[in-house]
């Protein structure tokens, strides 16, 4: 058994493009590398970013571009972007050097789940209307079923003492819009294509269930 926290960057694609700019990520996975280099893993991430290209507020700003808030006062307001990832994978480790330690190239794909939205930051909670409910009209909260593809490199060592991997991928995420209205009277898109590229480097915590070094 394998645990890996890591860390990463993403680069949307597509719908996601128009939306967001490059973010980072950090999450952790759960796997298994069986005797004959099958691998089946458990990937949960969390992403992040403060590159957001769709104005929603746009309804709510002045000729200044400020938003107003409850104290007459132009409040302190920034979207960010946040996401998550959930999926499994499967695959095999084309393995290298089976003398001095099990690594290799992995190849693995697919399956899991995608949401993301604009979080709407008010540093002082004065603007009423970023406040909830009515927060929900503004984040643009959207969710769906995805697909990934993988190629990682892999190494474990035979004395246990250096593991890590490094990966890259490709999501596409099949997602709709969650929220049944928007605020600044943009479109709700029943369909969404949303394509993520991206890296990671992950440090592995190997858990040997044998003596000998042997990996299930």
């Amino acid at each position: 058994m394998i645990l890996a926290p890591h860390y990463g960057a993403g680069f949307p694609l597509a719908d996601l493009k128009d939306r967001f700019g490059n973010h980072f990520n950090f999450g952790a996975s759960i796997s298994w590398l069986f005797k004959k280099n099958l691998y089946l893993g458990i990937n949960y991430s969390n992403f992040f970013g403060n590159q957001v290209k769709e104005d929603v507020l746009s309804n709510l700003r002045t000729i200044e571009g400020g938003i107003i808030g409850s104290d007459m006062q132009f409040g302190s307001v920034a979207l960010r972007e946040r996401g998550q990832t959930f999926y499994l994978d499967i695959g095999y480790l084309f393995q290298k050097n089976k003398t001095f330690s099990r690594s290799g190239f992995l190849v693995s794909a697919g399956a899991g789940y995608l949401t993301h939205k604009i979080r709407i930051v008010d540093d002082f909670n004065s603007v009423i209307q970023l406040q909830d409910p009515y927060i929900k009209g503004y984040d643009r909260l959207s969710q769906g079923f995805s697909l990934i593809q993988k190629i990682t490199y892999l190494f474990l060592s035979r004395d246990k003492m250096i593991n890590f991997y490094i990966s890259s991928y490709m999501m596409e995420a099949f997602t709709k819009d969650k929220r049944q209205f928007n605020f600044n009277q943009s479109d709700i898109k029943s369909n969404r294509l949303d394509i993520l590229a991206g890296l990671q480097v992950g440090w592995i915590i190997p858990v040997y269930l044998t003596q000998e070094p042997r990996y299930y």
